[in-house]
C-alpha cells in the first residue's frame, strides 16, 4: 500500500471508530434512561452482548470480514504487516472482551434483587466520563497505529501481542485510578 493510501485509509479508521463511539454514548443518553430497567437486567444484557461478540470474534479469529468496509481493509493491511501477531492479537482481543463480558455478569450478580432504574444519569459526570473514553480509545489506537505502519518486517513485529497486553493492563490500572480518584472528587463536590 502507498503511502498517501495508507495515510487516507488511517483516517477514515480514526473517523469511523470516534463516529461509533459517539452513536454508541447518544444511543445510552437516550434510550438507558427511558427504559425501566434495573441494574442487574442492564449489566445481565451487556455481558450477553459482549459474550455474544467474544464468541464471534474466536471463531472469526482468522477473516478480515467486518461490518464496516473500512476495518476490512485495516484488518486486510495489518494482517500482511503484522502476519502471526495478527492472528494473535485478534485472539486476544476476544480473550479481554470475553474477560469484560465475565465482569458485566458478576456486576448483574452483585446487583441481583436491587429495585429502581439503572442510573440516575449525571449529564455532566458521564459527558466527562465520555471524554476519558474517547481519549483513551484514540491514544492506544494512535499507539496501535503508529507500531504497525512504522514496521517493516514481520519480524518488527515479534512479541508485540504480548508487549501491547503489558502495557495496556499498566496503561489500564494507571486508567482506573485516574478514574476513581476523579469520581469521588467529583461525588465529594456535588
Amino acid at each position: 500500500m502507498v503511502l498517501d493510501e495508507v495515510k487516507k485509509m488511517r483516517r477514515k479508521q480514526f473517523i469511523v471508530t470516534n463516529a461509533l463511539l459517539l452513536t454508541f454514548i447518544i444511543i445510552y443518553f437516550l434510550i438507558i434512561p427511558n427504559l425501566n430497567v434495573t441494574s442487574e437486567q442492564f449489566f445481565l444484557i451487556l455481558g450477553m452482548i459482549l459474550l455474544i461478540q467474544a464468541i464471534f470474534g474466536f471463531s472469526r479469529a482468522n477473516t478480515t470480514k467486518s461490518f464496516f468496509s473500512i476495518f476490512e481493509q485495516v484488518a486486510i493491511y495489518e494482517k500482511e504487516k503484522m502476519g502471526i501477531e495478527w492472528k494473535k492479537q485478534r485472539k486476544m482481543n476476544s480473550l479481554w472482551i470475553l474477560i469484560t463480558s465475565g465482569l458485566m455478569f458478576l456486576q448483574a450478580y452483585l446487583n441481583r434483587g436491587l429495585t429502581g432504574k439503572v442510573l440516575q444519569i449525571d449529564f455532566r459526570f458521564m459527558f466527562i466520563m465520555f471524554l476519558f473514553v474517547v481519549v483513551l480509545t484514540n491514544i492506544s489506537l494512535i499507539l496501535h497505529v503508529r507500531k504497525v505502519d512504522r514496521s517493516r518486517t514481520e519480524l518488527d513485529m515479534k512479541g508485540y501481542t504480548y508487549k501491547s497486553n503489558v502495557m495496556a493492563i499498566i496503561f489500564g490500572i494507571c486508567s482506573g485510578i485516574v478514574f476513581i480518584v476523579f469520581s469521588i472528587f467529583y461525588l465529594l463536590k456535588w
